[in-house]
């Protein structure tokens, strides 16, 4: 049998050594991804709920606006309803509340009866469809949004127009809101302010308010002040929609 020649038995030998991972290697490897990880996992715990409070923030306001664009195309009123809010927005032993309607009036102004979206009512005098008109981001709601609640928006001053318009804002047939002047703030607006939970069990502000002016321009803003703008896709944090 022909023996190969020692100094070929050594390349060969460290050649395979070298098309190989060391135990070494391999626990620098494992260690860097269970840092990478780790890491990974500590930020997700702030960014998620910065996105779950933008995405509850900027879905209130689609559903603002829909409510506006309803009564401009169906000449009657509709109106936003703020049902429930959270009063203890520090405190994550405390469930996470919030809760507002869509409904339709009956009349170009000053409304009597209400229709919870879809309308529907006005097919048979039954509000039967009321799938498309309450929104409750509670843990419980049918649009749960963990650790985001809605702040106190004034109850017991927001007056709404007319009677049974209690903390409600309501839009006319023109698109303008018709909610008295005592509604809105000194900049003109009605605020509605959706909260970070954790942030604010850490003494931290990171807030998504919605503006509603009088002319139904509705504003999304931070109180980062555009800090983390380029955290988040889609458009800005001070975004405005006609």
């Amino acid at each position: 049998m022909q023996m190969l020649p020692r100094k070929m038995s050594i390349q060969s030998s460290s050649r395979s050594q070298r098309n190989g991972f060391t135990l070494i290697e391999m626990a620098i490897t494992l260690a860097i991804i269970s840092i990478l990880t780790a890491w990974g996992m500590w930020a997700s715990q702030d960014l998620i709920p910065r996105w779950r409070t933008r995405a509850a923030a900027q879905e209130f306001s689609a559903r603002v606006q829909k409510c506006r664009m309803l009564a401009i195309r169906s000449g009657v009123e509709c109106r936003v309803m703020l049902v429930d809010y959270d009063t203890s927005l520090d405190d994550l032993e405390v469930a996470n509340v919030g809760e507002y309607q869509l409904s339709l009036g009956n009349k170009y102004s000053n409304s009597d009866v209400w229709d919870l979206l879809p309308p529907d009512s006005y097919q048979d005098g039954s509000d039967d469809d009321q799938s498309e008109g309450t929104f409750d981001i509670s843990p419980s709601g049918n649009d749960p949004k963990r650790r985001v609640s809605i702040a106190d928006w004034g109850d017991g001053t927001l007056g709404g127009p007319g009677t049974g318009n209690n903390n409600a804002v309501v839009f006319g047939a023109r698109g303008y809101v018709v909610n008295p002047s005592s509604d809105f703030s000194g900049e003109g607006n009605i605020t509605v302010t959706f909260v970070n939970k954790l942030a604010r069990s850490r003494g931290l502000n990171e807030d998504f308010i919605v503006y509603i002016s009088r002319s139904g321009m509705i504003r999304l803003d931070t109180t980062q002040n555009e800090q983390y703008d380029d955290l988040y896709a889609g458009t800005g944090t001070s975004s405005t929609m006609p």
